[in-house]
């Protein structure tokens, strides 16, 4: 019906994502699960619909915190990762990409680049917080 630009993206959670167009319309594939559906919103989806409507980018507020814990990392994605701000530290949050509850008690969250395995307690890192 249409054509695909692509399917499947280097990151967690998220991978499935799709982007083409029918007939000329854009059209986003989003991923099943709602943290990856919702991360993946904030990421790719917010943007793109501003910029189509004619809007300005929105302005991202991020904040400075430290890991309150470690996170191993998979190291082959990009991961976004759902954190909680709390006294100055990100507390992980994040459980797996079906579960709803990592963004219940989420208010932000880190990119963890790929190549990345480990990210150490008390590491400083960019919160982006949900708007």
């Amino acid at each position: 019906m249409g054509k695909v630009h692509f399917h499947g993206l280097r990151v967690k959670p998220g991978k499935p994502t799709l982007f083409g167009e029918v007939g000329g319309t854009p059209v986003f594939g989003m991923p099943g699960y709602s943290t990856s559906c919702l991360n993946n919103a904030y990421v790719f989806l917010v943007p793109a619909l501003r910029r189509v409507a004619g809007l300005p980018p929105a302005e991202v507020r991020t904040v400075k915190a430290r890991l309150s814990r470690a996170i191993k990392a998979e190291g082959e994605r990009e991961q976004f990762y759902s954190v909680r701000v709390e006294g100055g530290k990100a507390v992980p949050v994040f459980k797996q990409s079906g579960d709803i509850t990592s963004m219940a008690y989420a208010n932000g969250y880190i990119i963890i680049p790929i190549g990345t395995q480990l990210m150490e307690a008390g590491s400083e890192v960019t919160v982006y917080i949900f708007q």
